[in-house]
């Protein structure tokens, strides 16, 4: 016992004379230094990038700091700032906070300071020695070409054999997406370089061959790969290789879904309802312009998606890294859905139209002085959400309800440069009737104003595309929803120009938006990121991305041409009655969806639309359907008379009866409609209230 406490008293001892000094250096912490490989670092520069954005004239400042304290800051104090500067990175969230990029060719110093946070002072703990070279031509062109914005490296081209595009100029691309672009600074002329062009040992010919200058054709269905260098005159080359897919739209494939079986996947068509006299009947549903029902395949593909439901984008289970590669790969069938080039064009999602048009109008409306012009064929999305923020200018309507092109042309030439944007509806709720939206960004373009578009009637109906004929020609923002195209889940999305988005910001903030947040200042992520504020809808983006499978299958001409059959059996009955009233043109209905609105002179609708339902059970809509300045026109009631009609619940409300066809509705549907409506009629004549103010139709 003796013995071991003696020994214990030694080792004591010898730890505190030092004997053991290995001991000791092992309870001290390391100081900081810089790491030995950081001590020189070279980097190079270009006069033709943005060098803070550019991987070879940046290095991050803290990842050269070898053993640095938690409770402690450190800073850089570049001796020559035309050689290099130190600053906060904002673009970028997987680099250091702070970077070090060139500024200029040369040689300079750098000294790295320590602040202890219960010190005063600062110390220095090394100096970096930096050595700046001049870049390559092709470096900058490589940047631009891989930058995370942009990944143009890896873009598809996308050739349809049918459409103008199965041409594809790859040197017009090259000069004006990626060796010009003012988002990275890079400016080329094309004296300043050559492009050749060859196939590659990995690709098929047979799909798609491509000019030594960089013309690629199209010859049939299927992916191919081809290989380019770009040759700059400071004898500096980029080799790359470029994807390509060819789609052949002339023979239409025989899908799963068509017009002949696509009411078998309508959900709920078959559920009954109870009629007035007590009976039961399945409805036939003509209100599908208010919203429509769920196709089955949606519903299970809904169901099956939610078996792996996770939190989206911030999550690191299983599920959530499945649900966020859905919620994200959706966001690139919308855009293929309108055509829109993924390389200027985004998408973000939304609860529906209207939501998506408050987000677009809170975003790009900066000042109560802007004009936006629109039109009186407008759902209130499309205006009131524009009225709220801004001056709004409208062009009128034909006698037929049509829009008049050349009062848009007369309203931006008489307020030349002072409208932001056009705003109009690719389809009327009310008529039917397509607007040729590619016709008005022409014009909308020609005098300096973007152009937004009302997508909620049209996406379920006829295909639509961002682009036009001509660049000038191009959608810049559309807005529509997935209810009305048999995904009711929620949802809806906006797509837009990328650059356009990122310059604002909407009125809407939270979780998602951001890259990070201090006390009193954050930083805000790009578009969609800081449009989407929140948790997701993810069952409306499930049953979108399906919703645009089955519609793509069936096919938008069937669609169309079954639509206006619809409206043609329609239409002719009703004509039978003298009484009627068609709004809109009933004669040439090529530019309408299967939208029908309808009067009579001497019968209360509003009664009617409950006669039909109760007696027949078919839905349509009696009102002025969240349109009010195009139905009253329509009607030729005065503004002056309208606030006696204040709610518009009354039965003396003046209003229309619209009917609304679906891709499942059919002809036999109509001529049960049409067996019905004189029965309706009289019951509702027979009740006998009239309007208290009869409309001069």
């Amino acid at each position: 016992m003796k013995t071991r406490r003696t020994l214990s008293l030694i080792l004591i001892l010898a730890m505190i004379l030092g004997v053991f000094p290995a001991m000791s250096s092992q309870a001290k912490s390391k100081a900081a230094s810089i790491y030995s490989d950081c001590k020189k670092i070279t980097l190079r520069y270009s006069d033709r990038y943005d060098n803070k954005l550019a991987s070879f004239a940046t290095i991050g400042f803290e990842s050269c700091i070898e053993n640095s304290k938690k409770n402690a800051t450190y800073s850089i104090v570049i001796k020559n700032k035309k050689i290099a500067k130190a600053v906060k990175n904002t673009w970028s969230e997987d680099t250091d906070p702070t970077v070090i990029y060139a500024t200029g060719t040369g040689s300079t110093t750098a000294t790295v300071y320590e602040k202890d946070k219960n010190s005063k002072k600062k110390k220095a703990i090394g100096t970096i020695k930096i050595k700046v070279k001049k870049a390559t031509m092709a470096d900058a062109a490589d940047q631009s070409m891989y930058t995370a914005n942009n990944m143009k490296y890896n873009a598809w081209l996308k050739l349809n054999l049918r459409e103008s595009d199965k041409y594809f100029d790859l040197d017009s691309y090259l000069f004006n997406n990626v060796l010009n672009d003012k988002k990275v600074g890079i400016s080329f002329k094309k004296s300043e370089y050559t492009l050749t062009c060859k196939e590659s040992e990995y690709g098929d010919q047979s799909v798609a061959s491509v000019s030594e200058n960089g013309l690629v054709t199209g010859h049939k269905a299927g992916d191919t790969l081809f290989e380019y260098c770009i040759t700059f005159k400071d004898g500096s080359q980029s080799d790359n290789s470029m994807s390509v897919k060819v789609t052949d739209s002339v023979l239409k494939k025989e899908g799963k879904y068509n017009i002949n079986n696509i009411r078998n996947q309508i959900v709920g068509l078959n559920t009954p309802v109870e009629l007035s006299d007590g009976t039961k009947t399945p409805l036939i549903n003509f209100d599908n312009a208010a919203t429509t029902p769920s196709f089955k395949p949606v519903q299970d593909e809904v169901n099956e998606k939610l078996d792996m439901y996770g939190s989206i984008g911030r999550g690191f289970s299983q599920k959530s890294n499945y649900s966020t590669d859905i919620y994200n790969d959706t966001r690139d069938k919308v855009l293929e859905f309108v055509g829109a080039d993924p390389e200027k064009y985004t998408c973000f999602y939304v609860n529906n139209t209207t939501d998506g048009l408050n987000k677009l109008a809170s975003a790009l409306i900066e000042k109560k002085s802007e004009i936006v012009l629109t039109t009186r064929i407008e759902h209130h999305a499309n205006d009131l959400s524009w009225r709220e923020r801004c001056k709004v200018i409208y062009a009128e309507v034909d006698d037929n309800g049509r829009i008049i092109y050349d009062d848009i042309e007369k309203l931006l030439k008489k307020n030349k440069g002072k409208v932001s944007y056009v705003s109009v509806t690719a389809a009327s709720n009310v008529t039917g009737y397509v607007t040729d939206v590619h016709k008005v960004a022409k014009i909308a373009h020609k005098y300096g104003a973007k152009i937004v578009v009302d997508g909620a009637q049209i996406v379920a109906h006829r295909k639509f595309s961002m682009l036009g004929e001509t660049e000038d020609e191009n959608i810049d923002f559309l807005a529509f929803s997935a209810h009305k195209m048999y995904s009711p889940y929620g949802g809806g999305a906006v797509v837009g120009l990328s650059e356009e988005l990122n310059k604002h910001m909407p009125t809407f903030y939270g979780g998602g938006t951001i890259t990070i947040v201090g006390d009193d200042w954050q930083h805000y992520k790009e578009a969609p990121a800081r449009y989407e504020a929140g948790s997701p809808n993810y069952p409306g983006v499930v049953g979108l991305g399906k919703a645009i499978e089955v519609l793509n299958d069936v096919g938008f001409d069937d669609i169309q041409a079954h639509e206006k059959v619809l409206n043609r059996r329609l239409i002719d009955g009703l004509k039978k009655y003298d009484n009627v009233i068609i709004y809109g043109d009933s004669e040439n209905i090529d530019d309408r969806v299967g939208v029908v609105t309808f009067n009579f002179t001497d019968i209360n609708t509003k009664l009617l639309a409950e006669k039909l339902s109760e007696m027949g059970g078919v839905a349509t809509r009696r009102g002025a359907f969240c349109a009010h300045p195009y139905v009253w026109r329509l009607m030729g009631i005065p503004d002056s008379a309208l606030e006696s009609f204040e709610g518009c619940a009354d039965a003396k409300t003046p209003g229309m009866v619209r009917v609304s066809f679906g891709i499942y509705n059919t002809t036999e549907e109509v001529d049960k409609f049409l067996e019905i409506l004189p029965k309706a009629m009289a019951a509702a004549k027979e009740e006998g209230e009239m309007l208290d103010v009869v409309p001069a139709y």
